[in-house]
């Protein structure tokens, strides 16, 4: 999170990525997959988030793979951020989104080899498995400095279509649930989920639609721009944290002492 005036604000971030999926059945309000972060993470630890993670070196490898991706969809980072946002989902989790053919990939095999550090191409051209990217959309860019790091991390929305059953990385992951936006904010509310605040702004924003198509139309109605969280005083000299108004986000600022610690 940025100061005012802070000369740092532009620069580059580590690139990471999010994955929001979007679980509709029975007419209710869509889920979404969240996970608690295990208590011995060093960064919000015991925290309620989306899967996600870094992109690495072999992320940007398939991105230039034609035989992997479709090379022709947007950019080659911004594939990249796709991958990246695909593989922590499935490494997390265990729940495969964005491929071509779902239904004909080894779930548990794969997962299995990404614990260990297996690439993700080779697992891929192993199992001859392609991704499809141009199921996820992008629906926010985060760019925040925490810990002396500037961080560009893109979230991403898609409809996910199949069951619930997950298989959770036990070293990364404490628990896992499908939740509404709105279930998720009053467990915050209450005290009882620690959600910090990029999470609890995406949660804010994803509430307001109940399914992904609802999302997906007001993405056409917003300029996707990075966001840098701005810690400023107010007018009565209270320590806040604002984001930009034009951002799609329905709450814009808030004070330090409502917002739980990362």
């Amino acid at each position: 999170m940025s100061n005012d005036g802070d000369p740092a604000d532009d620069a580059p971030g580590v690139a990471a990525a999010t994955l929001i999926l979007f679980s509709e059945r029975d007419d209710q309000r869509a889920r979404h997959l969240m996970i608690q972060r295990t208590a011995k993470m060093r960064f919000a630890p015991n925290a309620l988030v989306f899967p996600g993670g870094q992109v690495d070196a072999d992320d940007h490898r398939i991105a230039e793979d034609p035989d992997l991706v479709d090379v022709e969809l947007g950019d080659s980072l911004e594939r990249a951020h796709r991958v990246t946002a695909i593989r922590e989902m499935l490494e997390e989790v265990g729940v495969p989104v964005g491929f071509e053919r779902p239904d004909s990939i080894d779930v548990p095999a794969m997962q299995a080899e990404l614990k260990r550090r297996l690439p993700f191409s080779d697992i891929l051209k192993t199992a001859s498995a392609r991704l499809d990217l141009s199921g996820l959309r992008l629906w926010a860019q985060w760019h925040p400095r925490l810990a002396h790091r500037r961080f560009d991390t893109r979230f991403y929305i898609a409809r996910y279509k199949g069951d619930h059953e997950v298989f959770a990385d036990a070293d990364e992951v404490g628990e896992v649930r499908w939740l509404a936006a709105s279930e998720a904010i009053a467990e915050a509310e209450a005290g009882s989920a620690k959600i910090i605040f990029p999470t609890l702004c995406n949660l804010e924003r994803l509430s307001a639609y109940p399914d992904f198509a609802a999302a997906a139309a007001h993405l056409a109605t917003v300029e996707c721009r990075p966001i840098s969280p701005r810690l400023h005083n107010d007018e009565q000299g209270n320590p806040c944290i604002s984001i930009p108004e034009d951002s799609g986000y329905p709450l814009t600022r808030r004070l330090l002492s409502t917002l739980q610690a990362p």
